[in-house]
């Protein structure tokens, strides 16, 4: 709270806006300590240096690299405060202006008929404006999102001897163990024999305290020789681009890290802070409105800005031994300036651009294609692409088959088996050697009772693998797009009698050789219609291209468009879903997956050769047989993704 508190404190101030005001200050503590450091880059005449100049403690206009080479920051001042002067400051306008104070934590902030208010003690106390700058919630990542933390412990130390240059700060040196995270120490010099060196890591873990000082004492060590540590800071600041937990209240203006003031690739915050103070009294002063203030998580996410953030994250988060290269060629190749001016989010396109060519393209590029393949529109836009593609190559061709053929053998064997491979995995996350046995052996078992329900009664198994195949579907796209369970049961149900009723022929010569039913009627293309017109009144896109796309491939034989179904969409949703459950790589899990993966083709190949039935029945016999398989493998895996789900009630992306 008191960084951005008392920044709004010392501006309204400043603008005589406090004079006559009645002013409640909650906070769970009364800061009295200098826990933190506060640096900012700006220009002599910018409203922060003036208006801050007298809690400004040092000021470089240098930079000191590691390689002990010097870079002019000219115009530009790097500036110091203590957080204890800023704190005192917000104290004294506090008793100056006889504001009332409560040491207390606060969980929420409530809205009636009237306006906004605090309840405490069992009392209502409302306010005129309520300044929110409670430490923020985020909510889970989605898609792409990235959620890391800026980590740091530093010392204040004294060395034995004048060895510091006071005139230069050291920005960034990696020449620290890296522990695949991103890993630096900087050092603002107050004197020639003073420093506060501090080292700092960017990850999804904060740093371990007795492993930053180790790193510390070898640093110093190294750099200075004997010192003394004379006080000691340790923080944790999230650097994020998920949506923060918020409930827009009318008369409720949110602050600092609440009103996503972090800048989420670097951390820094302290200027943005100041410039919402400073904006927010300028709009005060005249009487405007100042709810505006609130920013807005999609908005945000539209600017260009929040887009490099996003890329720039996602290298921090996923491939850290990268940043080093990249900031280097920051300091080295792009005019510091410029470099500045783009973390200020203040250059314009032809800047960034002149700024990017410079930059190593490889984890940019890779940051980017994971960025596209997540979006909402990926995924739907490639199936439409697939599915008029086997339109292309013209119905029942050679070619058609060929091509779809190998894409379908490919997938199955990718994602399609493999999805279901790694059921061993999703109650622990972990392979449970004593367990092991009995997870296989139920495993066959529940995959027995299907087989066997096929040889002895065909058309009933048929019915029951409809059922649960509708219900697994259903469960997988229900998720993805927060279906209840009713609708996402009907949406199945909707989805597979669509997919072989435009198939009328083929699938009826496949029921056949199965020796079940024939399908009773065949389906229209627009089949499908009125889930369309649910999709865009709903305005989900994701769901309308799939629509598209499904509607598309009513024209293209009935394998082809159910595996694109179930390869394209299903496995690829339930993949992602068991990746977000087990949090780990695409890689590992198909790692995971090889055993059961090739156990399942051992099978496919004993129901080929041993399944009773005349391959003269029909040229499709083969795919009656790969169905049956396909039935049985499947009936363990449906039971245990039906845990998963209904052990995740929230919505998984």
């Amino acid at each position: 709270m008191w960084a951005s508190t008392s920044l709004l404190l010392i501006e309204l101030s400043r603008n005589w806006l406090l004079k006559n005001k009645k002013i409640l200050l909650i906070d769970q503590e009364l800061k009295n300590k200098n826990d933190k450091t506060f640096c900012f880059w700006s220009f002599k005449d910018d409203p922060i240096s003036k208006h801050l100049q007298d809690l400004i403690s040092t000021s470089w206009d240098t930079i000191e690299l590691a390689n002990s080479q010097y870079l002019s920051l000219s115009p530009l001042w790097y500036n110091h405060i203590h957080s204890i002067n800023l704190y005192k400051q917000a104290q004294t306008l506090i008793k100056k202006y006889n504001c009332d104070t409560i040491t207390m934590s606060i969980s929420s902030i409530y809205e009636d008929t009237l306006w906004a208010y605090i309840m405490l003690h069992n009392t209502k106390i409302r306010a005129h404006i309520i300044f929110d700058s409670r430490s923020p919630e985020y909510e889970k990542s989605k898609n792409w999102e990235s959620h890391i933390y800026q980590s740091f412990v530093g010392w204040m130390i004294e060395t034995e001897n004048t060895v510091i240059n006071p005139s230069a700060f050291r920005f960034m040196d990696f020449d620290i163990p890296q522990l695949w995270y991103t890993q630096f120490v900087y050092v603002l010099p107050f004197s020639d024999s003073r420093a506060l060196v501090e080292v700092t890591r960017f990850g999804s873990e904060a740093i371990d305290t007795s492993q930053a000082e180790e790193i510390l004492e070898t640093y110093i060590q190294k750099s200075y020789g004997n010192f003394k540590k004379i006080e000691v800071e340790i923080w944790c600041i999230p650097m994020s681009h998920r949506k923060i937990k918020i409930e827009q209240i009318w008369g409720v203006i949110h602050l600092g890290a609440r009103n996503y003031n972090i800048k989420a690739s670097t951390g820094y915050a302290f200027k943005n802070m100041y410039s919402q103070a400073y904006a927010i009294t300028q709009s005060l002063k005249n009487n405007e409105d100042i709810q505006s203030y609130n920013t807005n998580h999609s908005v945000l996410l539209k600017s260009r800005f929040a887009f490099y953030d996003a890329l720039l994250l996602d290298i921090l988060e996923n491939k850290p031994h990268y940043w080093k290269a990249i900031f280097t060629k920051f300091l080295q190749e792009i005019d510091i300036q410029k470099t500045l001016k783009f973390l200020d989010e203040k250059t314009n396109l032809k800047e960034e651009i002149s700024i990017f060519i410079k930059l190593p393209w490889k984890p940019f590029l890779g940051a980017l294609f994971k960025k596209i393949t997540r979006t909402w529109w990926f995924l739907p836009l490639m199936l439409t692409l697939l599915t008029l593609l086997f339109i292309f190559l013209g119905k029942y061709t050679s070619v058609q088959s060929e091509v779809g053929f190998i894409l379908f053998a490919v997938g199955m064997l990718t994602i399609g088996i493999p999805h279901g491979a790694v059921d061993h995995l999703l109650e622990t996350g972990l392979w449970n050697r004593r367990k092991a046995p009995m997870f296989i052996i139920s495993y066959i078992l529940l995959s027995g009772i299907i087989g066997i329900l096929w040889f002895l009664l065909p058309q009933v198994a048929l019915i029951v693998f409809v059922v649960y195949s509708m219900w697994h579907f259903g469960q997988a796209d229900g998720k993805k797009w927060n279906f209840s369970a009713i609708t996402s049961f009907a949406w199945w149900v909707s989805v597979l009698v669509y997919i072989l009723g435009t198939h009328f022929d083929e699938t009826n010569i496949i029921l056949n050789s199965l020796g079940s039913s024939q399908l009773p009627f065949s389906i229209p293309i627009l089949g499908l219609f009125s889930w369309i017109i649910l999709a865009f009144y709903k305005k989900s896109f994701s769901f309308s291209f799939t629509l598209i796309w499904l509607t598309l491939s009513s024209q293209i034989p009935l394998l082809f468009a159910f595996g694109l179904y179930f390869i394209g969409q299903h496995s690829f949703t339930a993949w992602t879903h068991i990746k977000w459950h087990l949090k780990i790589s695409n890689s590992h899990i198909w790692l995971h997956s090889l055993p059961f993966h090739a156990g399942a083709w051992m099978i496919l190949l004993i129901f080929y050769f041993f399944w009773p039935i005349e391959s003269t029945v029909s040229p499709y016999w083969k795919w009656g047989i790969f169905f049956i398989f396909i039935a049985c493998i499947s009936f363990p895996h449906v039971i245990t993704m039906d845990l998963l789900y209904r052990r995740k009630k929230t919505t998984i992306e």
